[in-house]
């Protein structure tokens, strides 16, 4: 449970009486001394104040250093040295990035995965998808008859493999996230296996989930976690029945009739894919 500190600035003289009385009034979070990246940074920008650019940067460094303060009192003293400049959590196409930007800049880096890398894009998104979209598009030529003879082409009875068209996409997966991992070691990034637990100022534990694991420091921590797809409450995944795109990227069935919850991109994606192959599918429109 995180607790909530109010801070007080009634000795900072570098800020208006009126700006310090708004600043009271709000609480903080500890941030266990970490520098987060993106907008995770905001809280500390006040764009409702009428500050100006000094005064601005002033409230972000005073806050920031009473918050690291909160941080090492409640969870101990951060470390003076550390085995890492940077340790990434999470080794998707984000934290891959950051790594490969990382190593650019000189930094000793670390990525820690508690999967497989490449994380969702590669192994059950972005790449698997438009592998099973490829193969619908090809078969949604070869049934336009009329398109095709008037191409001079005749083609007769098209199908497929459902275990071929399934293969081809895990092989394409499988290709890219050994590239990814083999430029990771190429640039001399330690992959570090387990599952990531920031467990005080810039420290980082990482293995098994129940085991004790190992420990490494980082001068700098980034989270990229990535995500998990979302199951509406009172609904049990079987996968069979029921499934998630994670189970429908792997194509170890084609049903006669599926509903697919969710009209955005990747709802689209498999509609168009599964009607391809044959199936019948309806998107029910649900408030969720």
């Amino acid at each position: 449970m995180h607790s909530s500190s109010v801070l007080s600035l009634s000795n900072c003289s570098v800020l208006k009486r009126s700006h310090r009385n708004q600043i009271e009034k709000l609480s903080f979070t500890p941030l266990k001394n970490l520098r987060f990246c993106g907008l995770r940074n905001e809280i500390l920008a006040f764009e409702f104040l009428k500050l100006n650019r000094c005064e601005t940067q002033r409230v972000r460094n005073f806050l920031r250093n009473k918050i690291v303060s909160a941080s090492v009192a409640e969870n101990g003293n951060a470390p003076t040295s550390f085995d890492y400049d940077l340790v990434i959590i999470g080794a998707g196409v984000g934290g891959h990035g950051a790594a490969l930007h990382a190593v650019e800049k000189g930094l000793k880096t670390a990525i820690i995965e508690g999967d497989v890398i490449g994380g969702t894009c590669v192994n059950r998104g972005c790449v698997p998808s438009k592998a099973l979209l490829a193969v619908s598009g090809r078969m949604r030529e070869l049934k336009n008859e009329h398109h095709l003879k008037a191409l001079g082409i005749q083609v007769s009875g098209a199908g497929y493999d459902r275990q071929a068209v399934a293969d081809h996409a895990n092989n394409l997966a499988s290709k890219i996230r050994n590239n990814l991992t083999n430029s990771l070691k190429a640039l001399g990034v330690d992959i570090l296996t387990g599952v990531g637990t920031i467990t005080g100022p810039q420290r980082v534990k990482y293995g098994k989930v129940g085991f004790s694991g190992s420990e490494v420091t980082a001068r700098d921590i980034i989270i990229a976690t990535g995500s998990v797809p979302f199951v509406p409450r009172g609904i049990e995944v079987d996968g069979k029945t029921v499934i998630t795109s994670d189970h429908a990227l792997k194509l170890e069935f084609v049903p006669e009739w599926i509903a697919i919850v969710g009209s955005g991109y990747i709802g689209l994606e498999f509609s168009d894919v599964y009607t391809a192959l044959g199936s019948e599918v309806v998107s029910p429109l649900l408030n969720l």
